[in-house]
């Protein structure tokens, strides 16, 4: 297993679309991280347009496996020192424990707030309590839980990883005299002097020779063109692409529970292997008034299951395909789903 880390500038933004119910509110809401749906879409339409005889055979290695991609997640370089620190979502599991103060007052609402655990604080198997341990871990933007030992007092002062921000905008292609006023929420990646903020996603590749080849010129392409919507207006900019070879052991042990990284669209009785699950609605946007493509139900990220399922890739459209391949990594014991908790 590899990563490919998307660098980005301090503030870039992004919009990554959600669906909604009418066109007039198609872009009032964004995703808060890249969907392994919208990395595949974004290197898929690359292809095309540099080889578009293997869309295809791209589409089955991905169908089979032989290339396998997760969702992109957060990542934090330092600016000062060559280090990084990687994010995984939080484990649907750990949303269960029950979480006091010293009061005796319920935490359960920060604890559902946190989105996001360090690769540290997963190697340490640290449960919810200890998240709120001031010396054992940090919790930045009240969403991202890391090691207080990866993280100085002053480096933390002021870091913000993301927020959204919403703009007023008018319509202007329209014959329309009232309801041309809109907003548009968009997501940026902030940071401060000390840690910039990246994407990263984990890549498996069983390819070799020429398809290698294209597959790394593709995803070049991917970063020159920008990820998700709004590119026209700025948006989507990555600054470069690379791919790091770093110790990912830690996800790939033995387990009895595994967690998924990926959005998944569940093939026929694949839910019986999950434990725990929320689910996600994709696809569906408009192209017309009255039209709009095909709307998917999705298995999220975090779900626990007990074993690697298949997923699919699933037609929304008119050439038009939308990823939910499972992809999982071993879960910790300490984060294992128990029915008593």
């Amino acid at each position: 297993m590899q990563i490919k880390v998307l660098r980005c500038k301090p503030n870039a933004r992004f919009h990554l679309g959600e669906v909604t119910e009418t066109r007039s509110t198609t872009l009032t809401d964004t995703a808060t991280y890249l969907h392994a749906d919208i990395l595949f879409r974004a290197f898929v339409y690359q292809l095309a347009l540099l080889y578009p005889e293997k869309v295809e055979p791209f589409v089955a290695f991905f169908q089979n496996k032989q290339i396998q991609i997760s969702s992109a997640f957060y990542c934090l370089e330092n600016t000062q020192r060559n280090e990084k620190i990687f994010f995984l979502p939080k484990p649907l599991s750990l949303n269960l424990y029950e979480v006091k103060n010293e009061k005796g007052e319920s935490l359960h609402k920060q604890l559902k707030k946190i989105q996001f655990l360090s690769w540290k604080v997963w190697q340490k198997g640290l449960l919810p309590p200890q998240w709120f341990d001031e010396n054992l871990c940090k919790i930045i933007n009240g969403s991202f839980v890391i090691l207080s030992e990866e993280i100085s007092p002053k480096e933390a002062e002021d870091l913000q990883i993301y927020k959204k921000d919403d703009t007023l905008k008018v319509r202007l292609h329209t014959t329309e005299e009232k309801g041309n006023l809109y907003n548009q929420t968009d997501l940026f990646l902030l940071g401060n002097k000390h840690w910039q903020v990246h994407w990263y996603f984990l890549e498996k590749n069983q390819l070799t020779g020429e398809d290698k080849e294209i597959y790394e010129k593709t995803w070049q392409n991917v970063a020159m063109a920008g990820i998700g919507g709004e590119r026209s207006t700025g948006a989507g900019k990555i600054q470069s692409i690379a791919t790091e070879n770093l110790d990912t052991s830690f996800l790939m042990q033995e387990s009895t529970q595994k967690m998924s990284v990926s959005l998944t669209f569940p093939q026929e009785n694949e839910r019986n292997n999950l434990l725990l699950y929320q689910l996600k609605m994709r696809g569906g946007q408009f192209l017309a008034e009255n039209y709009r493509l095909k709307v998917l139900q999705a298995i999220t990220e975090g779900a626990i299951k007990t074993q690697e399922l298949q997923g699919k890739i699933e037609s929304i459209g008119e050439k038009k395909l939308r990823y939910g391949i499972n992809f999982t990594i071993s879960l910790p014991e300490k984060f294992y789903f128990k029915a008593n908790f």
